[in-house]
């Protein structure tokens, strides 16, 4: 039998996720070996995107000079204390070719030495009592772990089980890229997603017409502000279609696909009209060259472990079932890096470089909290002056990165001491996590930025100023949300929304349209009870408030 190598947090894939968390593991001088089934880093870059053109913009030149500001505009880099290793310095590009990400990861992890096992693929994963994964490679390698990291990135595309056929079409990761084999020819594109719709563009030029054929109607990211969500990058198959350029976005129910003696494919799709003067469905066929099926990734390769451990999976298997601390629902010490993390948070950028990395860092704060009995790190106040805290907190709303990315998602605690002289202060814990940490009679302040579109039934597209200064608490673009919480009663304090997503300088520099230092001063005052000097209100400003006669001027020409 081989020799059984041992550790303490074993990390599968040395993927961006995997070499995140070894990044932190490496500094925290943490017991660790990452797996990976290649002979280096980050190998899922070399063939994927099929286009090469990555959706995670590289944005150099953003006037302020603030390194963590900056991070909020790059997405591609790892969290590192070295400027060296931060991926703007591997290409200029605002929307990088993954071949400059894959030399970054292969630089990133040999630059840090990280403790990588390579050509070390996992076989098979089982659990050996409470608290030891084994970990078999194909070479018959053995590691046992007290945590399992899986950060394998994505496993297999996902292929749908309910269209018959469906064996006919060609996958996203196996098409070809040779604008020659398309040169005219008809081409279907099974898919809603950004895949679909890179794909979509990149044959447009050279395919005779391309139909994207959509199981349920596009969601664009500028919209739902979900990065995963159709970026206008890839966009330009709708403006094609809207112009009448042949290639168009179709919402089909796809029922069959079927090959034809010529070698040709012909799809057997459906619309329903239930709100016709004479409901019914209409049956149609069509005959295409070519049929490419862009329709996501699976997280979780269920394959690699024994019955009892196999982790819970959602959407039809796509993503694990996890609790607040990434880790899965039903088996104890296996949690999930990179990627696999939207499983969790479907609305900000969990799924992706720039919003994963936090994700980690924060979870890293925790692994070492609960296995090597290491407190998570936190800023004390003692004693809390509130004119020291409050500059400190708008420095971090205007600063950081991780709120920024993962809205909604992260957010910061304020715990005060009961008598309120002290406090002491958590940065990016998950908000679902927060419950464990909020004790019930002392004054808690949950900090965090947010969207707010879904106070309004309008597109935003149709938001092209700042919101109503009057009414923060219906501000639609990013903006500050403080939540005070006592003895199970929470109350809100939104601040409005600025431009530049700055709230520590005055407008003209950058920060919001108005100051709400005043309004969120005496909040604070009544929610928590803290003796601030409240000044007097200073006249005028920028808003300027109408006269009775101009209000009823504007409501006549409504």
């Amino acid at each position: 039998m081989n020799q059984i190598i041992k550790t303490k947090y074993l990390i599968l894939g040395a993927g961006p996720a995997g070499l995140q968390m070894g990044y932190f593991m490496e500094q925290g001088q943490q017991e660790y070996i990452i797996l990976e089934k290649e002979a280096s880093a980050g190998t899922f870059y070399k063939t994927q995107p099929v286009h090469r053109k990555l959706l995670s913009i590289n944005k150099k030149h953003n006037f302020f000079e603030e390194e963590e500001f900056n991070e909020r505009q790059d997405w591609n880099s790892l969290l590192c204390n070295d400027k060296e290793m931060k991926f703007p310095n591997y290409s200029d590009d605002l929307f990088p070719n993954a071949d400059d990400l894959l030399r970054y990861l292969e630089d990133f992890s040999s630059f840090y030495k990280l403790n990588i096992h390579y050509n070390s693929e996992a076989q098979h994963i089982e659990k050996k009592g409470d608290n030891q994964f084994r970990v078999t490679t194909k070479s018959g390698e053995i590691y046992e772990g007290e945590a399992l990291l899986l950060g394998l990135g994505a496993v297999s595309a996902v292929t749908p089980d309910d269209i018959e056929g469906i064996e006919y079409t060609t996958a996203y990761e196996e098409q070809s890229i040779d604008l020659e084999f398309y040169r005219n020819k008809r081409v279907a594109i099974i898919g809603a997603g950004n895949s679909a719709f890179e794909t979509a563009n990149y044959l447009s030029s050279s395919a005779g017409f391309v139909h994207v054929l959509c199981r349920n109607p596009p969601k664009f990211a500028w919209e739902t502000h979900f990065p995963g969500d159709i970026r206008a990058v890839n966009n330009d198959i709708f403006d094609m279609y809207q112009l009448k350029s042949l290639h168009a976005v179709l919402n089909p129910n796809l029922k069959k696909v079927t090959k034809l003696p010529n070698g040709n494919l012909q799809t057997h799709h459906e619309y329903d009209y239930p709100d016709s003067k004479v409901p019914g469905t209409l049956k149609l066929t069509r005959e295409y060259d070519h049929i490419i099926r862009c329709t996501g990734w699976r997280w979780v390769n269920q394959s690699l472990f024994s019955p009892e451990i196999i982790p819970e999976t959602k959407s039809n298997g796509k993503y694990p079932v996890m609790n607040d601390m990434w880790e899965s629902v039903n088996v104890s010490d296996m949690f999930f890096i990179g990627a696999a993390m939207q499983g969790n948070d479907r609305k900000s950028a969990s799924g992706f470089i720039h919003g994963f990395r936090y994700n980690i860092r924060t979870l890293y704060h925790l692994l070492v909290e609960k296995y090597d009995s290491k407190p998570y790190p936190t800023t004390n106040y003692s004693p809390f002056v509130w004119e020291e805290y409050v500059q400190d907190l708008y420095d971090r709303l205007s600063m950081s990165a991780g709120l920024y990315q993962l809205f909604g998602n992260l957010g910061d605690l304020l715990i005060f001491s009961e008598d309120n002289t002290q406090a002491k202060y958590y940065k990016e814990l998950p908000i679902s996590y927060m419950p464990k940490v909020i004790p019930p009679k002392q004054h808690v302040l949950s900090i965090s930025l947010e969207f707010g579109f879904h106070n309004y039934s309008e597109s935003s597209l149709s938001f092209l100023g700042p919101s109503d200064p009057n009414e923060t608490e219906k501000a639609a673009f990013l903006h500050p949300v403080i939540r005070h919480q006592y003895d199970g009663k929470v109350e809100e304090f939104h601040f409005g929304d600025s431009l530049l997503a700055r709230w520590d300088l005055p407008h003209g520099d950058g920060g919001a349209v108005v100051s709400y230092h005043l309004d969120f001063q005496k909040w604070i005052k009544k929610v928590v009870g803290l003796d601030i000097d409240i000044p007097k209100a200073i006249e005028g400003g920028p808003f300027y408030k109408w006269e009775s006669k101009e209000c009823t001027n504007t409501s006549e020409t409504s």
